[in-house]
């Protein structure tokens, strides 16, 4: 199976999703966590019973709190991320979270995050991912500086980082949509640690095929053949070929390992899982899908400029 003959239909799918999931984020917008918004951490831990995770998210929106999050830390402690609470409202959350005095608690801390703080935090997680994705650039052309026939190698970073674009822009689309019904899947700060995560696992797995790309172009050159045309599409291909059983490989096992934590481990991490389930996904599809089409693509343009200046 050539990937490349059929490049075309793969880039077109790529940018369609990418094009729906932006549009997602324009209409849903995002469900921010307190994280980023502002509000109050209450922690509580019950002394012998603990209700179930609904119970709790019951009591919490029969106090008046529509705009919750709830994480079961431990066996017995449980975080509750709510919209800033004034005395009235403590007193009313508390009186329901006991559930008629069915289940005693006591209070282990409760916090306020300012609107100021909020937005500190969203400017650091914001500049944390564009300074991963430029150092992710200037890695690249690093690394590939001796492969500079027929693309040169800042251009493979540049080929790297529209992967990633696409890496980020799928699960925060994903996100955007699930925000808007499902009131759990909030962007926090495990959701940006997941997109981080997200461009390492990504990079990790063009830069495989990127490599041996480099290695098949390096042998060309040292058998003297003029790499350009129709000559690098074939080293492009015959790259992929050997480096996809070995993507795959990783991407289906790491897949079924978040699998399982997503459907069997704790709800505190569900939405974590999720975020990195669907990057893997998007990474994997980018790598193969569009990474090396692009770089065919780029030589094309390239090989089509310099014979247009001939020309002229």
């Amino acid at each position: 199976f050539d990937i490349l003959k059929y490049k075309r239909v793969f880039l077109t799918i790529s940018a369609t999703v990418v094009f729906f999931m932006v549009l997602a984020v324009a209409v849903f917008g995002f469900n921010l966590s307190i994280d980023f918004k502002g509000g109050s951490v209450y922690e509580i831990k019950y002394k012998e019973a603990i209700p179930p995770m609904q119970v709790v998210d019951e009591a919490i929106r029969k106090a008046g709190i529509s705009d919750f999050s709830t994480q079961l830390i431990g066996d017995k402690t449980f975080v509750i991320k709510t919209k800033e609470l004034d005395d009235d409202e403590k007193t009313k959350l508390d009186s329901k979270l006991s559930v008629g005095n069915k289940y005693s608690f006591e209070q282990e801390s409760l916090k306020t995050i300012g609107p100021s703080i909020s937005s500190e935090l969203a400017k650091k997680s914001f500049f944390a991912i564009i300074f991963v994705i430029i150092i992710i650039v200037f890695f690249i052309a690093y690394v590939f500086r001796k492969v500079s026939q027929p693309v040169s190698s800042f251009k493979y970073g540049l080929v790297a980082i529209i992967a990633l674009i696409h890496d980020v822009i799928v699960p925060t689309g994903v996100f955007a949509i699930m925000g808007h019904f499902f009131v759990h899947y909030q962007i926090d700060v495990l959701f940006v640690t997941a997109i981080l995560a997200i461009l390492g696992y990504s990079v990790n797995d063009t830069i495989v095929v990127f490599d041996r790309v480099r290695e098949n172009l390096r042998k060309a050159q040292e058998s003297n053949s003029k790499v350009t045309g129709e000559f690098f599409e074939k080293i492009v291909s015959q790259s992929l070929r050997e480096t996809i059983i070995r993507s795959l490989n990783t991407s289906i096992t790491t897949f079924l390992v978040l699998a399982s934590l997503f459907f069997l481990g704790s709800e505190a991490i569900k939405s974590f899982t999720l975020v990195l389930m669907i990057g893997v996904l998007a990474g994997t599809y980018s790598s193969i899908f569009i990474a090396s089409p692009l770089l065919v693509y780029i030589e094309k343009f390239q090989r089509k400029k310099v014979t247009k200046l001939k020309k002229k």
